[in-house]
């Protein structure tokens, strides 16, 4: 039973979620003189990373984790939070006394009320930093901030915690969490977002390497903002300049009506200015007058590029329905007539998915997308918890695209037995290339595409190409099993740089970000000697000359020219016409597997040079 008093003494710590921020508070808090009792990690990330940052704690479920400790660190994601809680109290594994802390931002202490009731004691402590799980962070947790929420009884023991470790408590009500949150994502999280649009549009100007030239700008602007808020703001706005401004708006609308990629941006733009002038005016940095000519030169390009396109379209659009349940999704179905085109995809939506989704929309009346984060797909050493979960944000950039309804279960509703039993296997063709490096990944997709595709009653599905082993996988699975649905594939969708578009490319820094683009390269001067005429050989000969050695931190794991209906490898002399082929790459940049491909034309007999 731990000891309660405003500085805790040595006790038993468990941690729940060994990803990232648990392993390494966790391991702050044995160097402080704490014993780490046990920690949860199903992954092997998560296991090298308990062995890293807790070697010798045992790799213990949940249950057990929870129950040998005196103060449980629950470290998991802010949608589990609250189901883990409520699972481990019915379960009876807390204890009275025990000190149970989430690092959660948005939540105080409210979300661990089975366990207040079970004896318990709350405390929410949400680190205001970012983490790599590595012992890096441990040197950067000296000074850093920490919101402290928990009953006032018990709020010294949580800001005591904090300062064991070399943090900063900052008190907050349970009310203010929310805000705090916000605030943090607001400014963290959308500086990101704003810094890559930036980015794009100076790789539209043509200047490849955005991220040089605005790192010394944006730097010298954040520590201005930080340090004087926003009497350092310089520029167009603040000196009164409305043609400039009327002129930026007028070429990032032209730019985004070139570009679907960039549609977002004059909004953004426009959005940002007039917050912009608001800001000036309410701290006298401009006069009414100006704010008035300001405001003005926004208005006439303050539509995006889409409504621009389409005069009289309303300014607002409904949303698609969003379904969580089979029930609800076959009850729904079950009032639809017309054709349906279904797009499954796993959220953390991109250009590349939203190009489905239009082309869902030319061939069915009706277009349904899935979104569900399959766990079958995961291997050990893949984090199932660290994949981004974007629903709200998939479900608004769905509802542009005239999407009719989504649905996204939860993993119980799709597996409400836990992993199935009777599963979808790939055969030979799911253990080359993908499959070889990830065993199970293409059963689990087998298996939940079978499910949906009989949950949806789709009569239209459609993949992109980037992903062209699933693709030949589906269209297999299809024709093997008589499944009455048609399999459409789309292009790849690439950034700007020619770098195909993937939810991981976020995962990229902008070292790894430029060297990626070697695979894209590479795949362009594959299919370019495919069109010169040469063999398979030559294919690959001008692939690996792009490819090979030329980034430290780019590891190859396969380039070959497969049929594209089995994936089996193409001789090197063949020159086969008649066999549809394709170029297929993966590499390792960094901690991030990328995939490219491209599809192989041949001259026709006689016309190679």
């Amino acid at each position: 039973m731990p000891r309660v008093s405003s500085r805790p003494g040595r006790l038993g710590v468990g941690v729940v979620g060994a990803g990232r921020v648990g392993a390494v508070l966790a391991s702050a808090l044995r160097a402080a003189g704490h014993a780490v009792v046990g920690a949860s990690g199903s992954s092997e990330e998560s296991k090298d990373r308990i062995d890293a940052l807790l070697p010798h704690v045992p790799v213990l479920d949940v249950r057990d984790v929870v129950e040998r400790s005196e103060l449980v660190l629950l470290t998991v994601p802010d949608d589990v939070l609250a189901d883990l809680v409520s699972g481990l109290a019915r379960l009876g594994a807390f204890q009275p006394g025990q000190l149970l802390v989430h690092t959660a931002g948005r939540y105080g202490v409210d979300v661990l009320a089975p366990a207040r009731a079970a004896g318990a004691i709350p405390l929410a402590v949400h680190p205001a930093m970012t983490f790599t799980g590595t012992s890096v962070d441990l040197g950067r947790l000296e000074g850093a901030p920490f919101a402290v929420t928990a009953d006032a009884p018990v709020l010294p023991i949580a800001q005591a915690l904090v300062v064991e470790i070399g943090g900063e408590p900052v008190v907050l009500d349970e009310s203010a969490r929310p805000l705090y949150h916000a605030a943090l994502a607001h400014g963290a999280n959308h500086l990101v977002t704003l810094t890559a649009q930036a980015t794009r549009v100076l790789a539209a100007a043509g200047v490849p390497e955005g991220g040089t030239l605005l790192r010394p700008l944006l730097s010298a602007a954040l520590d201005g903002a930080l340090r004087g808020g926003e009497s350092t703001l310089t520029g167009p706005i603040v000196r009164g300049d409305s043609g400039t401004v009327a002129g930026h708006l007028a070429a990032l609308v032209t730019l985004a009506a070139q570009e679907p990629s960039l549609v977002d941006v004059p909004e953004t733009y426009t959005g940002l200015a007039r917050a912009t002038v608001q800001r000036c005016l309410a701290t006298r940095r401009i006069t009414e007058t100006t704010a008035g000519r300001l405001l003005d030169a926004l208005e006439p390009a303050s539509r995006t590029a889409t409504q621009a396109a389409a005069e009289g379209a309303p300014e607002t659009v409904a949303g698609p329905e969003v379904v969580h349940t089979v029930a609800e999704l076959r009850q729904r179905r079950e009032s639809w007539t017309e054709p349906v085109a279904v797009v499954m995809t796993m959220g953390a939506l991109h250009e590349g998915h939203l190009a489905l989704v239009r082309h869902a929309r030319t061939v069915a009346p009706k277009v349904l997308v899935t979104i569900f984060v399959n766990p079958l797909q995961f291997g050990a050493d893949e984090d199932l918890d660290a994949y981004p979960r974007t629903l709200e944000t998939d479900v608004a950039a769905l509802a542009e695209e005239g999407v009719d309804l989504v649905f996204a279960p939860s993993v119980a509703e799709m597996y409400p037995d836990g992993d199935p039993q009777v599963t979808v296997t790939s055969g030979r063709m799911g253990q080359v290339l993908e499959g070889a490096a990830r065993p199970s990944h293409f059963d689990g997709m087998l298996t939940v595409v079978s499910k949906l595709l009989h949950l949806t009653r789709a009569d239209v599905s459609v993949f992109g190409q980037k992903d062209a082993q699933q693709l030949a996988l589906v269209r297999r699975l299809v024709a093997d099993q008589n499944i009455g649905v048609r399999i459409e594939g789309v292009p790849i969708v690439r950034e700007p740089d020619g770098l195909a578009m993937s939810s991981r490319n976020v995962y990229l820094d902008e070292r790894e970000r430029a060297a990626a683009l070697v695979l894209s390269r590479a795949i362009r001067a594959g299919a370019s000697e495919a069109a010169d005429g040469g063999s398979v050989g030559d294919v690959l000969a001008a692939a690996h000359q792009e490819l090979d050695g030329r980034h430290a931190c780019v590891q190859p794991a396969y380039l070959e020219v497969v049929d594209e209906r089995t994936m089996e490898p193409l001789a090197p002399d063949s020159m086969d016409r008649q066999t549809p082929a394709v170029l297929v790459v993966a590499a390792r940049v960094g901690n991030t597997r990328l995939l490219d491909n491209a599809v192989l034309v041949w001259p026709p007999q006689g016309e190679a040079s």
